[in-house]
């Protein structure tokens, strides 16, 4: 026997033995699984996301061109003549709106803004293209009342104002700003972009 007093013994009992260490199979697969599943669940809403955040882009920055159109609408004696390269004042690719802006052909992107502006009938239709969900955004900006036949298929909304529309599931090809541009006529709103 040991010397030592009653209830103490050495450390580590000499019959134990040293305890494995390591994961089991099982425990391996269990946390893949785990992976798997949260994987599964976070990709679809990550997606989702990213296509509603191309629509926010192209929405936010043709809000911007807006903004751009307006200030050369005022600062040209009450005219879009001339807003896309014009002669007599700065075109509103002078105006620091960080976008870019094309006149004749289609938005291939959400920061490059289609443009088309009749001066003397006083109108520009804007129209920017989201990737993410192939939509084409419009603005329709009215400074007088338009004829029946309307300006991009918008014949709803004919008195002066501020229109929005949006082609669903398009082309790039289709998203230039136009008078014989067609947007649906269920989807334009006077108050902001139409949902849904």
């Amino acid at each position: 026997m040991s010397d030592l007093p009653e209830g103490l013994s050495v450390w580590p009992p000499e019959f134990e033995e040293a305890g494995e260490e390591g994961f089991t199979l099982i425990e391996l697969l269990v946390v893949l699984l785990i992976i798997g599943i949260l994987l599964a669940i976070a990709i679809p809403t990550f997606l989702s996301v990213t296509k509603t955040a191309n629509n926010t882009a192209a929405q936010a920055n043709l809000q911007t061109a807006l903004t751009g159109a307006d200030t050369y609408y005022t600062s040209s004696n009450q005219t879009y003549a001339g807003l896309y390269g014009g002669t007599t004042t700065s075109s509103i690719t002078a105006i620091d709106t960080g976008l870019t802006y094309v006149s004749g052909s289609a938005s291939t992107k959400s920061n490059s803004i289609s443009i088309n502006a009749l001066g003397s009938a006083g109108w520009v239709v804007l129209a920017a293209w989201a990737p993410g969900t192939k939509d084409c955004w419009v603005i329709l900006d009215q400074k007088s009342t338009q004829a029946s036949t309307g300006i991009a298929g918008n014949t709803t909304y004919l008195a002066p104002g501020t229109y929005y529309g949006v082609i669903r599931s398009t082309t790039t090809t289709s998203c230039a700003a136009g008078s014989s541009m067609t947007v649906p006529a269920a989807n334009w709103s006077p108050t902001g972009f139409p949902h849904g």
